[in-house]
Order: C-alpha cells, then sequence, then structure tokens
C-alpha cells in the first residue's frame, strides 16, 4: 500500500468525494531520454579506428587512422551544425591502426599502436595548440585501445586490448609516470579474440565495454562483456551480457560507452556497437541500447541493443557528451542529440475517461480544437497520477507508468476525440522476444536472470525494503536457457515457475514479492448493514470459493543424481477427502530444502485460486497489486476477512466524475 497523506485517505472515504487525475507524455525509453540523433557532417573519409572528446573550452578534438598508417587529428571549436567537420591535420605516419584519444581542461592526450608494434603518445597541455611525443608503453600486438579522464585531476586511462587480454595503462599527465594494469580471465572466460573496447569515467571508477570470442563448453559463442576499473586500478570479472553463437556468422565490434559527469535523473551509461553479419546479404550495422534507470553499469542491467541508424559502420561509432548534446561520430560522420529533456505533454485537462488494468492503460481525449492533431511519439511515456480534491488543493500520487503503443482518432458532427492505448511493464513483456539462444548455466540465482529478462525492455529489478522474497529467489541457481524467438511473457512464467513469489511491475522498475500467507492488512474495505461512516465502502462484492490442489510433490536430482522427493499438503482439503495431487519433476532442485520450496510454492500458488473474487470501490488510490486487505461484507456475512489483491483496474470518467477501482482478489 502507497504512503498516503491523511487529507488525501480521508478524501477517498468521503461521500462526496471529487476525484483528481493526472497524465503527462515524456519523451522518454523507460524513463531514460530517448536519443533523436542529427547528423551534422556527412563526409567521404574511409572508416578506419577513430575518437572525440571535448576540451574544457567545449572544443571538440576528432581523430582518425587511415590506411597508408597514418594518424590524423581534427580541433572544431564550438561546434554546432555551421561547422566544418572535414579539416584533417597529419599528426603521425607510423600508426598502424588502433588509436584513442581522451581531454580534461587544457590537457587533449592522443595514443595509438605504432608500426613498431608499441603504444605512443601525443599530447597538448594548451588546448591542442602545441604538441609533445614519446612512447606511452612497449606493450605489442593490441588489437583496439579506447581513453578517458579519470575525474577531474591529472590521471588519465589508455585502455588497450589484446587478444586475450585488457590492459589498463595509467598515466600521470603532471609528470608522464605510468603504471599497467593487466587483466584476463582464463580460467572463467577463455578469449581468443577480442574486436573492440570502450570506456567511461563515473564516480569513482571506470566503466568498461569489450568484444572478444570466449572459447567455453559447450560451445564458444561471440560477446559483449562488460567490466570496471576501480579507483585501486583493480578489475571487476568479466560478465557477458549479449551473446551469438560462434558458428552463426554473427560477431559484435567495436563497442563504445559513455556517461556524463552530470548525470541527470532522466540518463544513464550509452553503448553502441557493430553486429557485423558475414553470411548471405552480408552487413556491419551499428546498435545502440543503454544502462535501464535506476540501475548501476555493474549490474548488468541494460535494454536490448538495437539498430538505430540506416547506415553501415565497420570500426563503429564514439560517444561523448557536453551540457546541451550528445555526440557521436566516426571519420566520415558527426551526429548529435538534444541532452536535457523537453516540456512534457500536459494530458491531464483534455481527459475525458481512462481505464487503467494490469498490462494496459487507455486513455481517451477530448480533440474537439484538433489539440492532438499530432500525436505524441510512439512509445512515449506517460506518468499516470491518481488523487482527490482535498484541503490541500489537489492531491495526487504516481501509480503507474506506461508506453503509447497505439492511438486512435474518432469524430462525429459534434465531438473529436484521440484515444491512447498504453502499455506498461508487463505489457511491455510480450513485445519483447529473445534475438539469440540466451543461457545461465546454473551460474546465476533467479532474482539475476530475472533481472537480466526484464531489463531487456528497461525494467529495473529491484528489492524494496520490508518486502519480503522466498530463499529460492537468491539460492536457487538453475541451468535455464531460453531460446530464441521466446517472449518476455514466456520467459516470465517459466522463470517464475521456479519460486513463490511473483513480480510486480511498478512504472519503470519491477520487483520479487513473496506472497506469505500470514502478511499483515495494509487497508480495510467494508460495509455494514448500518452505515458506512468514515469507512471505504464496498460498492459491489463478489466472493467465491471453488476446491483446490490438496497435495504437491517436487522431484529433484543431488549432484551425486540420487532423486529427491518433498511434498506439500492442504491436510484441510485431505480430511474431507479430496485428493488432488500436481507434481513437478526439475533436475535444477539439487538439495531437499529447494525440493521442498517447490513444492510449497506449487501449493501455495494454487491456494491463491481457490478463493476468488471482485470489490468494486471508489478508487483507492494508494493500493498496489498483492496487497492483502481486510474486508467486512455484512450483506454476504463477510466480517474482517483477509484477501490479497490480485489484480486492479481503474475507471475514470467525465461528465460525472466516475471514478471506481476493480479489485480481483483470493487467499491471502
Amino acid at each position: 500500500m502507497k504512503t498516503l497523506s491523511a487529507t488525501l485517505l480521508a478524501a477517498q472515504k468521503k461521500p462526496d468525494r471529487r476525484p483528481y487525475v493526472e497524465a503527462k507524455v515524456y519523451d522518454f525509453d523507460q524513463g531514460i531520454k530517448r536519443l533523436s540523433w542529427e547528423r551534422l557532417y556527412e563526409g567521404s573519409e574511409p572508416d578506419n579506428h577513430h575518437g572525440i572528446t571535448f576540451d574544457g573550452q567545449a572544443a571538440m578534438h576528432r581523430i582518425r587512422a587511415a590506411a597508408d598508417n597514418k594518424l590524423y587529428r581534427q580541433k572544431v571549436i564550438s561546434p554546432d551544425d555551421q561547422s566544418d567537420y572535414s579539416q584533417w591535420t597529419q599528426l603521425a605516419a607510423d600508426c598502424q591502426g588502433p588509436c584513442a584519444i581522451a581531454a580534461h581542461g587544457a590537457k587533449v592526450y592522443i595514443f595509438y599502436r605504432t608500426t613498431a608494434n608499441v603504444l605512443w603518445k601525443y599530447y597538448s597541455h594548451n588546448y591542442g595548440q602545441d604538441w609533445s611525443n614519446g612512447q606511452l608503453v612497449s606493450y605489442a600486438d593490441v588489437l583496439s585501445m579506447a581513453a578517458t579522464w579519470w575525474s577531474t585531476g591529472n590521471i588519465v586511462v589508455c585502455f588497450a586490448a589484446r587478444a586475450s587480454e585488457l590492459n589498463a595503462i595509467v598515466l600521470d599527465s603532471s609528470d608522464q609516470e605510468t603504471s599497467q594494469h593487466t587483466h584476463s580471465e582464463p580460467l572463467t572466460h577463455v578469449l581468443t579474440a577480442t574486436y573492440g573496447i570502450g570506456a567511461s569515467y563515473t564516480p569513482n571508477h571506470i566503466d568498461i565495454v569489450f568484444a572478444a570470442k570466449e572459447t567455453a563448453e559447450p560451445y564458444s559463442f561471440i560477446a559483449l562483456y562488460r567490466t570496471e576499473l576501480d579507483s585501486n586500478y583493480d578489475w571487476l570479472a568479466f560478465q557477458y551480457f549479449i551473446t551469438a553463437p560462434d558458428d552463426g556468422d554473427v560477431t559484435y565490434e567495436y563497442p563504445d560507452c559513455h556517461c556524463p559527469l552530470s548525470l541527470s535523473d532522466y540518463e544513464n551509461t550509452q553503448l553502441t556497437a557493430v553486429e557485423k553479419y558475414t553470411g548471405t546479404t552480408a552487413y556491419t550495422r551499428p546498435l545502440i541500447c543503454h544502462s535501464v534507470r535506476g540501475s548501476a553499469f555493474s549490474s548488468m542491467a541494460f535494454t536490448e541493443p538495437k539498430p538505430f541508424l540506416n547506415i553501415s559502420s565497420t570500426y563503429g561509432l564514439r560517444l561523448q557528451s557536453t551540457a546541451s548534446y550528445w555526440w557521436m561520430e566516426r571519420p566520415d560522420g558527426v551526429w548529435r542529440a538534444t541532452r536535457p529533456a523537453g516540456t512534457p505533454l500536459d494530458l491531464t485537462p483534455n481527459i475525458l475517461s481512462l481505464r487503467a488494468e494490469r498490462g494496459n492503460l487507455v486513455i481517451e481525449l477530448d480533440n474537439s480544437k484538433a489539440q492532438y492533431a499530432t500525436p505524441p511519439a510512439k512509445r512515449s511515456e506517460v506518468v499516470l497520477k491518481l488523487g482527490y480534491k482535498t484541503s490541500q488543493g489537489s492531491e495526487a500520487v504516481e501509480v503507474g507508468r506506461y508506453w503509447i503503443d497505439s492511438w486512435e482518432y474518432s469524430s462525429t458532427p459534434n465531438t473529436s476525440t484521440l484515444t491512447l492505448v498504453c502499455l506498461d511493464g508487463q505489457g511491455l513483456a510480450d513485445k519483447w522476444s529473445t534475438r539469440f539462444q540466451m543461457r545461465w548455466p546454473a551460474d546465476k540465482r533467479v532474482w539475476e536472470i530475472i533481472q537480466e529478462i526484464i531489463c531487456r525492455w528497461g525494467i529495473n529489478l529491484t528489492s524494496p525494503g520490508g518486502v519480503p522474497k522466498s530463499s529460492a529467489v537468491d539460492n536457487l541457481y538453475p541451468d535455464f536457457t531460453l531460446q530464441p524467438g521466446t517472449s518476455g511473457d514466456a520467459a516470465l512464467r517459466r522463470v517464475l515457475s521456479f519460486i513463490p513469489d511473483a513480480l510486480i511491475f511498478a512504472g519503470n522498475e519491477a520487483y520479487v514479492k513473496d506472497l506469505k500467507d500470514d502478511e499483515a492488512s495494509s487497508y480495510s474495505y467494508s460495509v455494514t448493514l448500518s452505515g458506512n461512516e468514515g469507512s471505504h465502502v464496498i460498492l459491489q462484492g463478489e466472493y467465491a470459493v471453488s476446491v483446490s490442489v490438496s497435495r504437491s510433490r517436487a522431484i529433484g536430482r543431488d549432484g551425486e543424481d540420487n532423486r529427491i522427493v518433498e511434498d506439500a499438503f492442504d491436510w484441510t482439503n485431505l480430511q474431507l477427502g479430496i485428493d488432488i495431487f500436481c507434481q513437478d519433476y526439475d533436475p535444477n532442485l539439487q538439495s531437499a530444502a529447494r525440493a521442498q520450496e517447490r513444492a510449497d510454492a506449487i501449493l501455495r500458488k494454487a491456494s491463491l485460486r481457490a478463493e476468488r473474487g471482485n470489490l468494486v470501490i471508489p478508487t483507492n488510490v494508494g493500493q498496489e497489486l498483492y496487497d492483502v486487505i481486510t474486508i467486512t461484507d455484512e450483506r454476504c456475512g463477510i466480517s474482517s476477512k483477509k484477501y490479497r489483491v490480485l489484480g486492479i483496474d481503474v475507471q475514470y470518467a467525465t461528465p460525472g466524475g466516475q471514478y471506481q477501482q476493480r479489485l480481483t482478489i483470493g487467499a491471502p
């Protein structure tokens, strides 16, 4: 149950209650501002290794390698749509491909691999006016490079990727001293080739993304990985977040990542990469994704990488940002996208009716003055707030976030309306499907598997304080596989079958909740024969009871392949002679504790369906899915009986202010 003010609680119980509904539209992708890229430059430079950075005067510095071993640089003062991005200055004639650039204040540092197979540096401490050079380190066979400044001090870090090893070369720009910090994981991630690396500083660490081929059992694969470098220059373990089979003619190459230093709440790390296909009708296609809102880079919560520009790209795209724009480039192109969020579109004054239910929201808008001749963009985010008029004014709480999936205009001689149909997090699940096989070979707990599934459509899995979750969520490590084409909804049903918990979508977030039968009630509804003053009245009630599963069995196998059998019983039904049996076999159940949890979960979920009902009530704007409530309905002989909320539908319409909720209820 959401926390409501005393005045709002009182207002929703009054017989003369006056509803308030608010809806605003944001150009967000599950809480993260969508980037609308505008191309500022289209040149003829051949694609090759390249980079971009900005100095302390907001001048753009770019570099590019050329096929004749030459390295070029460029400086553009106050870059905009009128700037000339075609002028290049030769910096070196011994560049053998990989290169990187980073800047802070007046300092600009360029790194590259020489034809002598060492790493070299060019650097300027006066905004690129004068340059010095020298060897960075003697580190050979580098295939790709990235660089980023460490916060606002003197440290710049150059990342160099070999076929099976990453190296962080930490350079102190005040005295040119260096230290090297190599990293590989031959026992857990056997890398046999790398295909590019990107890096971006965020507070106290550097986020790193790289592409590689991993040799593993039962098969090798190509993947995008994430790792981090912390303030002690120690590496976080490699973790892959998108894979393709080694024999599928697909590789992921030349990734990059960037996170602005001054991060707004509607921003997070953006990632780009190239999907390269070498089969029939070959292509090299740039992809983009981002960390989901509220997640850390290390949590592996990235949206599904998707095509976003109708171009080919061999060496990928590099990202940067200034106060006003996101920037992206390659040798023959410069793009930008506005950073600040625009003013949201307020639908509130024109709402004629709405219906919110699990999975979707339908809003009917007055369009009599052609206010919505241009509808909101598809998949824009709608923030819905419900409330009442109180002594403090219009009070409302956010009850959901939805994303526009379709719309429909309707007109008659006297009316014109626009109806928006929107999806919530659960609705988005049905729109997503796996691109390649996804497998968790008994190395991730159920909580992590759920997280790595729902983040694909932009939802962050959280663990709110005070919300219980089962032991199985954190202690069961199933060998779990999703085949290509599996919908998000089907994937969630499968993984949730392993645990007794329910998954609850709440705006841009979701969380799991163990539906314990001893949970305390959070709210009360009543209707009595003597009057209902001061109570939240029940306008209509329906209550049903049916026969349910009376015993369940879970069968597993331990590490030595011994059979494990555990049962759960509903003794009340069994004593009535009701014997309805349900059984589940799962080799992931490798202990008696895990098997018992599964048997209990089967019985528990069946019991929730055994008592079903519906309430129609004046809208309770604080009610949440799977809350336990107390019901007194003297018309049916029900007194202070606990139920659990299994579904919430809201209906609102003008004129007249019809404002009701329909709660689907079950056993607590």
